[in-house]
């Protein structure tokens, strides 16, 4: 009997699913809304439809603060723009990270056409005429206070951990970093300039077995 309602359930539960292609019709889906407004439409979609699950995939374009993200089953590719924090996932849930959709497509070329059309948002400023965005708070307060500052930024155990093991190193730990993750370091040393007047060391991106996974230099 026990077994039976199990079974029930489970095709009940899967009969209520919904797909990736009635999600879009349905205008759930449109431009501009933020990723927690995405996740929110693929609540009762099928796992493999589910963008902000781990074994779905994304691409983080720090030059330009774009990403793309996917479903495992590569149906639709989603474009994020404005984004300094990109999708990190662990082994069951994943951080969302910010940024509102741009557009998305029916593959990941397509995907990645549209982000090659839009200008860098890196802006050339000389070294003289360097603006930081920082509060007077921070700059108040000791390189080792800030440092520890930025740390704490990627302190969310079982997903991320950081600190400075030597004075010329930062280290980043993921859960599940991306296959390369050289943009995921230059994001974190433009944090580091930016909000934390920090720079002088080499930020290098690890899994927690310690493989590394990326380095940017931060100086």
């Amino acid at each position: 009997m026990k077994k039976l309602l199990a079974i029930t359930f489970i095709s009940l539960l899967f009969y209520s699913c919904t797909t990736t292609e009635k999600i879009v019709l349905s205008g759930k889906i449109k431009e501009n809304i933020s990723k927690s407004e995405l996740m929110d439409a693929f609540l009762i979609s099928y796992p493999s439809d589910d963008p902000f699950l781990p074994e779905g995939g994304s691409e983080f374009f720090s030059e330009k603060n774009s990403e793309i993200i996917w479903g495992s089953n590569k149906k639709k590719f989603y474009v994020f723009k404005n984004v300094s924090e990109p999708v990190s996932c662990g082994i069951i849930f994943c951080r969302n990270g910010n940024g509102t959709l741009e557009s998305w497509h029916d593959s990941l070329e397509l995907a990645r056409e549209s982000i090659s059309k839009i200008k860098s948002n890196k802006n050339k400023i000389s070294k003289s005429d360097t603006v930081y965005s920082k509060s007077p708070d921070v700059l108040s307060k000791t390189e080792s206070e800030r440092r520890l500052e930025f740390a704490s930024r990627w302190n969310d155990p079982g997903y991320t951990e950081a600190g400075f093991p030597q004075s010329e190193s930062f280290w980043i730990f993921l859960k599940n970093p991306p296959p390369n993750s050289n943009p995921y370091a230059e994001m974190a040393c433009r944090i580091a300039k930016s909000e934390y007047n920090l720079k002088g060391f080499t930020i290098r991106v690890w899994n927690f077995n310690q493989k590394e996974f990326g380095m940017a230099r931060c100086f």
